[in-house]
């Protein structure tokens, strides 16, 4: 048996805000499973799965418009296999494109590391009367130790 509820139960399911999931419908993204007696919207799992493959679209950068596009167009295919295949297609290439990401992102997160290393042994300018970050152009602590290639550390100081 197929468990039905309304919309704020949706939205409580799933985290999204009622006017989210209204906005969902309009686009098409989302289809009531259902309508009670009384005329209410009633959704089933489907519809949190839906959600979650909208999220995850979302994670990708893909808007809403995006997804809708993408899906009519999985849509317009004449058979399951054809619409498998080419999913699969898109989905090779995004992978392709969250890994350069990750590589990016762990990049970043070295980074980070590093220059925290680097700004907690910043004390010696503590008593220098300099005003803010204008002393630190002039850093000698910087142009010995920082990497010249720490861009958060660098940018920061740079004029």
């Amino acid at each position: 048996m197929t468990v039905l509820f309304r919309i704020g139960e949706l939205a409580q399911r799933t985290g999204k805000t009622k006017r989210a999931l209204h906005l969902y419908e309009e686009k098409g993204l989302l289809v009531p499973a259902a309508r009670s007696k009384g005329g209410f919207r009633l959704y089933d799992d489907d519809n949190v799965r839906r959600i979650a493959f909208i999220d995850q679209m979302q994670l990708l950068g893909l808007s809403l418009t995006d997804v809708q596009k993408r899906l009519q167009k999985w849509s317009a295919l004449d058979s399951g296999p054809q619409t498998m295949a080419l999913v699969a297609t898109e989905y090779r290439t995004q992978l392709a494109d969250v890994r350069v990401k990750i590589a990016a992102l762990k990049a970043l997160e070295q980074e980070f590391e590093t220059s925290l290393k680097f700004l907690e042994g910043c004390r010696t300018c503590e008593d220098d009367d300099s005003n803010g970050i204008s002393a630190c152009s002039s850093c000698a602590r910087k142009k010995t130790e920082a990497d010249p290639d720490l861009t958060l550390i660098s940018g920061v100081t740079a004029h």
